[in-house]
């Protein structure tokens, strides 16, 4: 097993990893042996801070087996990437042209890891540092050792259960057949990542403070301990019929198919979220919340500064962060905006997202459209009933926001009276840009193909689906500056939460952390009885059955972190992203494939009435074996004692 020794090789020298300017600083091209690097205590933090170097900044998605992001936009049914060489690994994805085989399928099981190791060598070594104090080194080694095991964790979620290497890295001089190990198996996996954070929560502080934000410390091990629970709760990991038969070579399933101890896992899941909770919840962590003059709550920028890149310093609901200093996503995220004079307001809209991701925000009522009676649908090329607007539409809870101007042939009608993490998360036909604070004041974004920002004016810098993603775009514009990527929120914690007590049977409870999230949205909340909610809106009925909780309860997460990189993990932890026809929750009902199938978009290589129109826009491919990627074929080549996942081959019959 070739690849082990490459590890130990690289765990015996530091050097520099990071594409981009990491906050934490790596060695620039320098490589020490252990001895000298372990005696002195800036190169023991300069090593340190090397595994740090690995943490994902998922702002990078236009290269991410480059710069270190993922495919979970652009892989996932909410995002479209336009530029095909700046996305090929997800089009690849969601084309089905990847194989275990293709080069950059192994990128994230390989770079982790190389952390893996790393961690490992840090976390052994660096009692030999008596150049620090004993509490540095106690406080530095609970961090490698978080760190660690959020490193096996994002492997977990994207490759199923891997080889636990143990305490100690490898030996160079180990023999080949000790060198030999298989795959260890989900519940080995998930016990070793939550010993690991729970050992490393005893020695760090509760919450670091700015100096060092995004170093682990006891909420991050907490939050991330709740969170691999809860994957091993999920269906995709938790008595998964499809995965019965993936067995080691000595015949031991590697993902667990006793029904008897399916429903202790929820329970554990739970506990951990409520163990977050109780010590951090209110006291150290709170949703983001702002507040207009009047002292009512700006809906819209609450929701925006909650995943926000650039609002990080001050905000109480960030739980882990990766800093970074690179205008990428800038670039992606910002419309071309063809004759306007601010530089800070002109980019390359690459990345899109689709109408299926559209439908799915809710209406200023607090429902589906399909459920809202004044949401007025239409086929083919709409009528003139259908769009336009005959004055400025201003955000009802900020009358000082325009979120679109007063048109004839703009807008849709079905952008009006949406929910405000609607207007925050997409960039629409006619939509005000959100940086309004510039030398061209508020800009209209045109997505028709003669549009400003459309195909005539900026060509493959336009999303061809008509709509644009926005969830991150920096409000003050180009942001040369620091910047974060949003790895884990208070957010996600609520309703990762609700998913463990609707599964335990505690619907109301469950419930209550949905209603948390849809009140800082600024619509209704669900409650049976009558009455109003903290914002003075009725409560909307529904079913206190699991089934009818958990719809709400995913309906509502896909809304809430969306564009945040965890739609592609959650609709295959759930065991849906190959759903045959939409059931209205998770997908619309006019979708067919869940993940895969038909992509529907506005038609984009138009103008206004035919710009309206909802088009086929490409075919995508989800088979069963897309709910995890393959180990890669290399790994399979040289290690007999390795397990492909299900569906998976060799290269040799991927054709």
């Amino acid at each position: 097993m070739k690849n082990i020794v490459k590890w130990a090789v690289a765990a015996l020298v530091i050097s520099s990893v990071a594409s981009c300017n990491d906050f934490f600083p790596s060695i620039p091209g320098t490589q020490y042996d252990l001895e000298d690097t372990f005696s002195d205590r800036n190169k023991t933090e300069e090593f340190l801070n090397n595994v740090y170097s690995y943490v994902p900044d998922e702002t990078c998605e236009r290269w991410p087996s480059y710069y270190g992001g993922g495919i979970w936009t652009g892989g996932s049914l909410e995002g479209d990437i336009t530029w095909s060489s700046d996305g090929e690994e997800a089009t690849g994805w969601t084309m089905g042209t990847a194989y275990a085989s293709t080069d950059w399928i192994g990128y994230w099981y390989n770079r982790y890891y190389m952390a893996i190791s790393k961690a490992s060598t840090f976390i052994c070594n660096v009692d030999k540092c008596t150049d620090a104090s004993e509490a540095d080194r106690t406080l530095w080694k609970a961090q490698a050792r978080a760190l660690r095991a959020y490193y096996y964790f994002n492997i977990f979620r994207s490759y199923g259960p891997v080889t636990i290497l143990g305490e100690e890295p490898v030996a160079l001089d180990t023999p080949l057949e000790e060198l030999l190990k298989g795959r260890n198996t989900v519940d080995e996996n998930i016990d070793f990542i939550v010993s690991e954070l729970d050992k490393a929560a005893e020695d760090l502080p509760a919450k670091y403070g700015d100096a060092n934000l995004g170093r682990m410390d006891r909420g991050i091990c907490k939050a991330l301990k709740a969170k691999a629970l809860l994957y091993a709760a999920s269906p995709l990991f938790n008595c998964n019929p499809d995965y019965a038969d993936i067995k080691d070579i000595d015949g031991n399933q590697l993902f667990p198919q006793d029904k008897s101890k399916e429903q202790a896992k929820w329970e554990r899941a739970r506990n951990a979220y409520k163990e977050f909770l109780d010590e951090f919840d209110g006291r150290y962590y709170s949703l983001q919340t702002v507040r207009n003059s009047d002292g009512t709550i700006d809906h819209y920028e609450s929701y925006r500064q909650a995943a926000s890149i650039s609002d990080f310093t001050h905000n109480t609901e960030q739980i882990l962060i990766r800093l970074s200093d690179h205008n990428l996503i800038h670039y992606q995220l910002t419309p071309f905006h063809k004759g306007c004079q601010d530089e800070s307001i002109r980019g390359g809209l690459g990345f899109g997202t689709t109408q299926e991701m559209v439908d799915l925000y809710f209406t200023d009522k607090g429902l589906r459209i399909s459920e809202d009676p004044d949401y007025d649908e239409y086929t083919g090329v709409p009528d003139a009933s259908h769009y336009g607007w005959a004055e400025d539409y201003k955000d009802p809870f900020n009358p000082d926001r325009t979120l679109f101007k007063a048109n004839t042939d703009k807008t849709l009608k079905q952008w009006a009276h949406r929910e405000p993490r609607f207007y925050v998360c997409v960039t629409f036909n006619g939509s005000t840009w959100l940086n309004t604070n510039t030398n061209d004041g508020e800009v209209t974004t045109e997505l028709n193909v003669n549009g400003n920002s459309g195909f005539n004016a900026a060509n493959w810098d336009a999303p061809y689906t008509g709509y644009g993603d926005r969830r991150m775009a920096p409000l003050n514009g180009d942001e040369e500056g620091s910047h974060c990527a949003v790895l884990l929120r208070l957010g996600d914690m609520y309703l990762g939460y609700a998913e463990c007590l609707s599964a335990c049977g505690q619907y109301d409870e469950a419930i209550k952390y949905v209603n948390y999230i849809r009140a800082r949205a600024g619509i209704p909340c669900y409650g049976n009885g009558g009455g109003v909610d903290a914002n003075g809106m009725a409560y909307i009925n529904y079913p206190q059955t699991r089934e009818e909780v958990d719809s709400r309860i995913r309906r509502e997460r896909l809304v809430e972190l969306s564009f945040e990189w965890n739609h592609f993990f959650d609709v295959r932890r759930w065991k849906v992203a190959d759903m045959a026809v939409g059931d209205n929750w998770i997908y619309p009902s006019y979708h067919r494939g869940g993940e895969g199938g038909v992509i529907h978009a506005m038609n984009f290589m138009a103008d206004p009435p035919e710009f309206f129109e909802k088009v086929e826009m490409e075919t995508r491919v989800f088979g069963k074996q897309h709910y995890l990627f393959p180990i890669p074929d290399a790994e399979m080549r040289r290690n007999p004692k390795m397990v492909q996942n299900y569906g998976w081959t060799s290269a040799a019959t991927e054709r």
